[in-house]
């Protein structure tokens, strides 16, 4: 078999033995669940009446890490807007800050050029600019940007997506970890290694349980835009209303598309992260974490990633490269005061303790092996020494859009 696998801006042909291949994986197949369009019309006629009263609107949207259809949402929302007040927050959490180059591609160029002064972006470090707003169950002590409290009425605008820690991207994740403070976010992001958190997992998860009581904490309105998105990124159902119930419904829908099912557990899987997953090798994360349960134990994982914007966010790197061995960082994990990036270390500590990380990255080779990885120059490479390692029975996975696919074992 001969596979032409898209890596960024290249192409790599990569020849699998017919006798090791069990399947390429792709999302599930779908046609629109809801005529999009017309959900949005309803979606912008009911924010429309629901800040009829208002004076200050505030909408909340998604990073460049996020493949979201922002701009032609705003653009369909504005005219209801029109004798507002309007500022637009840009959702960062710890991510850095956007170029204007990202921000009209968020926002759409026209929408920018003309609220180019309305647009803010969140700063979790900047503590003046945050306020505080208690604590949860969990013990979590909530921190938000203090814009929330400018607003009559708040508008928030997602794609649900899979998120191997948090179960789904979207709806509360707009206010943790997107516009909470820097430790607000390393308290919440502490419980990944507990029973419970993982892909889809919502009910007893106890990272999106206290990100959806600090939600909750807000005592704004929020109306709130929810879209589920196919392999291509194109709408499949819009839900809109509170935040909660349009989360979920919309939640529902990206399992649909994202949950395929596989009959074998395989001793290879090679995941490839297409744009905007590939952005660094902080995201590339998802695509080791989503295959889990179709891995065997041992097994190994090819991640290939572009990594256009480099390492991204260093502090799981840095754990990582400081700790002795991959045993005493989980040995420590409840004694280690609350850093972000232990989050990260910690889970792929977790899976490296039955899965060798393989990796196809633009990154330097040494930032991989600090990582207890390895690093390889080509797909090919990568994928040979893996078939020498486990041997001429080896069964494999390739999944090309490894960000948009998470494989469940019947």
């Amino acid at each position: 078999m001969r596979i032409d696998l898209s890596n960024g801006s290249t192409t790599e042909l990569v020849e699998i033995p017919d006798r090791n291949l069990i399947s390429i994986l792709h999302p599930n197949d779908t046609t629109p669940f809801q005529d999009t369009e017309a959900e949005l019309r309803k979606a912008c006629a009911a924010a429309a009446e629901a800040t009829r009263e208002c004076n200050r609107v505030l909408i909340l949207v998604n990073d460049y890490t996020r493949p979201t259809p922002t701009a032609p949402i705003l653009a369909s929302l504005e005219p209801g807007f029109k004798d507002k007040e309007l500022r637009i927050l840009v959702c960062l959490g710890t991510h850095r800050q956007p170029s204007e180059e990202e921000l009209r591609r968020i926002l759409g160029a026209d929408f920018f050029e003309r609220h180019r002064y309305e647009v803010l972006c969140h700063d979790c470090h900047r503590k003046s600019g945050l306020f505080f707003k208690g604590k949860t169950r969990l013990g979590t002590e909530v921190w938000f940007n203090r814009e929330l409290l400018w607003p009559n009425h708040i508008i928030a605008i997602n794609s649900v997506e899979p998120h191997y820690y948090a179960g789904y991207t979207g709806g509360r994740k707009t206010l943790l970890p997107g516009l909470s403070g820097y430790d607000t976010i390393c308290q919440n992001h502490g419980m990944v290694t507990t029973e419970g958190s993982g892909t889809f997992a919502l009910k007893g998860n106890p990272v999106h349980e206290d990100m959806d009581e600090a939600a909750r904490m807000l005592l704004r309105p929020v109306f709130s835009i929810q879209l589920a998105l196919d392999r291509f990124h194109k709408p499949c159902s819009l839900h809109f209303g509170d935040l909660s119930p349009s989360f979920e419904a919309a939640a529902r829908d990206c399992r649909r598309i994202h949950e395929v099912r596989v009959d074998e557990t395989a001793d290879v899987i090679l995941s490839v992260l297409q744009a905007p997953y590939d952005i660094n090798f902080y995201q590339s994360q998802r695509a080791v974490e989503f295959a889990r349960s179709a891995l065997k134990n041992p097994a190994i994982h090819i991640a290939v990633s572009a990594c256009r914007d480099g390492i991204g966010n260093d502090g799981f790197v840095q754990v990582l490269k400081e700790c002795e061995s991959l045993s005493v960082l989980l040995r420590e994990k409840r004694t280690q005061p609350a850093a972000f990036g232990w989050h990260k270390s910690a889970r792929l500590a977790q899976i490296m303790e039955t899965v060798d990380l393989y990796t196809v990255m633009g990154i330097p080779e040494d930032v991989v092996k600090n990582a207890f990885m390895h690093p390889f120059h080509s797909i090919q490479h990568a994928l040979d020494a893996a078939l020498h390692r486990i041997g001429p029975d080896a069964r494999v996975y390739v999944v090309p859009d490894a960000g948009s696919v998470v494989p469940v074992a019947s």
